[in-house]
């Protein structure tokens, strides 16, 4: 299971969690702390410990289905219908583990097995009751905004609905960045003979398959601009096992293993060309009706202007020697250095060099 998978399966786990506290809380100060059950005892603290213990084991199984499956499955699909297929399907999951606990505090409240008769009789008769009832409201929308937040979340991008909440970037700060601007090669082509539709459907299709080679190299998607796409790594993570070379070289070999599917969709393989570089930015919040982060600074400049020389050298993956010095201690990549080109718009020129995974 990747890190950042972990995070949200402990961020459904810790949210459902104060959500039960608080129902909790506030049905047994409505009943006014005593049981609901003529002649039965209630015990508040093995009410919550119940329920928190359930929640855990419910909220584990939730949170790991969401994130290992129905993410993934439900991804290419509108969000309202998303939300709507995922919380009809915990609903379920929320009348189970519900039934669960009620059937546990009610055996305890009047001192029977679980599941005798007795508590099986008490259960029915407040199963359909208007608090009950209620509650599932409550939890159905408690898991709607959880979802909701995720989601969020992901049309952001990773960690920038967070550094909007916590005000990060409300004033410019420095940061130290990889960027790679990677484009379609050959764009004009495809898209003169596929035409406008196809053509962005081509792109979709790309930037979908694109998505878990990000995620499983620890690089952010700062950008889509039309056929390019740009990416971002904290110097630490894009050095590390050589992730920023890595993503460029494992989204290759994703796009030839389907080529089939390509092929058979339109009519051609898609191959990107990427340019790499490394420095300081400056990152700040931009924008009132429509916020994003922003970085500015000529390390983005220059990594665009990288991968416009792709094609004059014929290379699929170029990156600036700042960057390469950082990988000269590693042997899984050949770099053939290109020379001092003066890239356009820049008045010095810039050591440029090819990299291939050896």
């Amino acid at each position: 299971m990747k890190k950042r998978d972990f995070y949200k399966i402990l961020f459904l786990i810790g949210f459902w969690e104060l959500c039960a506290i608080f129902i909790t809380y506030y049905d047994a100060s409505v009943l006014g702390f005593k049981s609901e059950i003529q002649g039965g005892h209630f015990d508040f603290w093995n009410s919550l410990f119940t329920v928190v213990v359930v929640c855990f084991i419910g909220a584990s199984i939730l949170g790991s289905l969401e994130v290992l499956a129905l993410g993934k499955i439900f991804r290419k699909k509108p969000l309202g219908i998303s939300l709507l297929i995922k919380t009809s399907i915990y609903i379920i999951f929320i009348l189970f583990f519900s039934s669960m606990a009620m059937l546990y505090i009610y055996s305890s409240e009047i001192a029977r097995p679980m599941f005798s008769n007795d508590v099986f009789d008490v259960f029915v008769t407040n199963y359909l009751s208007v608090r009950v009832f209620s509650t599932f409201i409550y939890w159905s929308i408690a898991c709607m905004l959880a979802l909701f937040i995720l989601q969020i979340n992901e049309k952001f991008g990773q960690g920038v609905l967070i550094n909007f909440l916590l005000g990060r970037y409300h004033r410019p700060k420095e940061d130290q960045r990889i960027f790679m601007f990677m484009d379609l090669k050959s764009s004009t082509t495809y898209a003169e003979k596929l035409g406008h539709l196809k053509y962005s459907q081509l792109i979709q299709d790309c930037f979908f398959d694109l998505t878990d080679i990000v995620l499983s190299h620890e690089a952010k998607i700062y950008q889509y601009v039309g056929d390019e796409v740009v990416l971002s790594w904290d110097v630490d993570q894009g050095i590390n096992q050589g992730n920023c070379l890595k993503t460029f070289f494992a989204y290759e070999s994703l796009l030839r293993s389907k080529s089939e599917y390509y092929k058979n969709k339109y009519g051609m393989i898609p191959e990107f060309k990427a340019g790499l570089n490394l420095g300081a930015v400056t990152v700040a919040e931009v924008g009132e009706i429509k916020k994003e982060l922003a970085y500015h600074g000529d390390v983005l400049n220059t990594a665009a202007r990288i991968q416009g020389r792709c094609n004059d050298f014929q290379k699929r993956l170029l990156l600036s020697e700042e960057l390469k010095a950082h990988f000269d201690q590693q042997p899984a990549y050949d770099f053939e250095f290109l020379g001092d080109v003066l890239l356009k718009g820049k008045t010095r020129a810039v050591n440029i060099y090819a990299a291939n995974a050896v």
